[in-house]
Formats: structure tokens, sequence, C-alpha cells
């Protein structure tokens, strides 16, 4: 049966409730299920682009990390030295993978042109925070140390994080502030998670967190991340950005989400600690839209809008 949620926008209900159908035989995501949704997370997604190159690389393992790949998009060894991206998919923590990404990093990579590196990060429970950071140390590193042969500028490398890859973006982030071993030239976030907290310690609005990611489903991905119990006094405060105890030292930040999504006040509150702290902040917040609604309705107009704000985004600390 069709929901027909006043809350939802009317563009986005035909997409949701096309999603809706199609996956409400689906088992609810937990340990046992888990395998079931990575694997379904590898299935779908559009084709490459022919007219936008792009290889995969090894990065060996080092110390405290085993190896992971890259996917590496649209360098041109020939070219002026150009801004890059280092991208981080989301998943929930647990499951996700580049290769869905690859289209959209790749018309990303065309429109602004420059370098998008995408990052095939360890998930958890195989990969906790501590290995998983040093594994996001390490793509940065291995592009810093690869920017000469691909003809990209240090001084303008963006991170963008996508839902459980900006909890991974602002960590490094906030790693490179600390250790002050390069100056970002900013950071994207769509609706990023950020707090564990959410849905366990913290619970959402009612109207919040309805479709395409749960309190419940947070739950279980901020356990299986951490190794502990979500909203509990013994979480390392460096192991989830909103238990920070300072923001400071954080380049220009891009912040995009939809207001029925989970993760709205959790967003809607980093952004206000970045403003805080005299950081340049923007926060976009789309009405009607639930999580990762531009990827279930990538022809709507609201889909156009939050992606055209992310590329004025990017391109304004690319430029």
């Amino acid at each position: 049966m069709a929901i027909t949620d006043p809350l939802v926008a009317d563009e986005l209900l035909p997409s949701l409730n096309a999603l809706l159908q199609l996956t409400e035989q689906s088992p609810p995501l937990n340990g046992a299920n888990l395998g079931f949704y990575r694997k379904r997370a590898r299935v779908g997604g559009s084709k490459p682009l022919d007219d936008v190159p792009f290889e995969v690389v090894d990065v060996a393992e080092g110390q405290g990390y085993r190896g992971f790949r890259l996917w590496v998009i649209n360098t041109n060894a020939n070219a002026l030295a150009r801004p890059a991206v280092l991208h981080f998919h989301g998943g929930g923590l647990v499951m996700g993978n580049c290769q869905n990404s690859l289209p959209r990093m790749q018309s990303l990579a065309k429109a602004l042109n420059c370098a998008v590196v995408s990052v095939e990060y360890g998930l958890a429970p195989e990969v906790g925070p501590d290995e998983a950071q040093k594994q996001h140390q390490a793509a940065l590193n291995w592009l810093i140390a690869q920017a000469g042969k691909l003809a990209i500028d240090t001084s303008r490398i963006s991170l963008l994080g996508v839902s459980a890859g900006g909890c991974h973006a602002v960590n490094l982030a906030l790693r490179c502030a600390d250790n002050k071993m390069i100056g970002l030239a900013g950071m994207a976030l769509l609706y990023p998670m950020l707090d564990d907290k959410t849905g366990s310690t913290v619970m959402p609005l009612a109207h919040q967190g309805r479709y395409l990611w749960t309190a419940e489903q947070n739950h279980y991905g901020w356990r299986t991340f951490l190794g502990k119990a979500p909203g509990s006094d013994k979480i390392p405060s460096h192991h989830v950005p909103a238990r920070a105890k300072t923001l400071s030292g954080l380049p220009p930040t891009y912040i995009a989400v939809g207001e029925l999504d989970l993760f709205y006040a959790e967003n809607c509150f980093f952004a206000e600690r970045l403003k805080a702290l005299g950081i340049v902040t923007e926060l976009f917040t789309v009405p009607g839209a639930f999580h990762a609604f531009e990827s279930i309705a990538p022809q709507s107009q609201l889909a156009d809008e939050f992606n055209q704000r992310l590329l004025q985004a990017l391109d304004r600390f690319c430029h």
C-alpha cells in the first residue's frame, strides 16, 4: 500500500513508494543479515561514464591497518595541477562501496575539472574506528605523495563525506587540524552520520528517520563500528565527530541534509558548533526530504538543486 505522508515532498513520493515496495520484505539490518545488505549494496547503480577515466589502485597495509583500495577518477598527468576531492561513501559504517558512487563521482569530477579519489575503506565489524582512521590518513598520505604524478595541487584538497562517510571525513579533518600536516581547502558533508547518541540515548522527533535510515539501524551501525553500546560514556571522543572536544582548526564546511532525515538535528547542532568557532559554514536544509533522497529520486527538482549546491560548495573550496 502506497504511503501518502504529507510531510514528504510530493515529487519524492513516487520514488519513495517504489523503493519501499521493493524492499518491504527485506529482513532487519543486524549481524545475521549484514551479508544480505552488503550484497544488495553491490548491485545496481548506473554504469560508469565513458568519457571520465578512472583506475583502481591498491594501498599496501601499514602499521595498524590492513591494505585497501582507492578509486582514482579523472586524473591527467599532462594537465596543470588541479584540485582534488577525497571522497568517503556512505553505508552506515557497515556496508557500501565505491563502485556504486562511481558515476556520481565521475560527474562531479567532470563538472569541477578536478580529480576525485574515492576511498574503499574497511567496514565494521571487521575494521574498527582506530584502524579505519589509520586507513583514511593513509589515503590522504597517498594522495599527497602522488600529487606530482597525478597533477594535483595539494593546497586545494577537499573532503567529501556522504552519510557514514561524513563520520570518516570529519575524523580525518580533525586529525589534520591536530597534526597540522596539511591545510584542507574545505569539507562537504551530505547528511553526515556524526553522533552515536542519535537513536540510542537521544531519540529523534517522530517524523525524522522514518525512511531509508532509522534510529534502530543507526544504533546497529554505531554499535558494530564502536564495538560497544552507543551513547555510553565509554566512547572515546576521537571516534565520534559529535564527541570531539574541540572542532577548532576544521576547514570551511558545507553541510546538506533533509528535514526528515534522522541526522537533521545532529547536523544542525554540528553546524552551530562550527559557526561558534568562526569557521565558515553553510548549512543547507531541504524541506520534505528524507535520507539519501537525491539518490532515490535523482530526476527530481529537489535532487537537482541539492546536487548543484554541492558542486557550488566544492567549487568554492577547489578554486
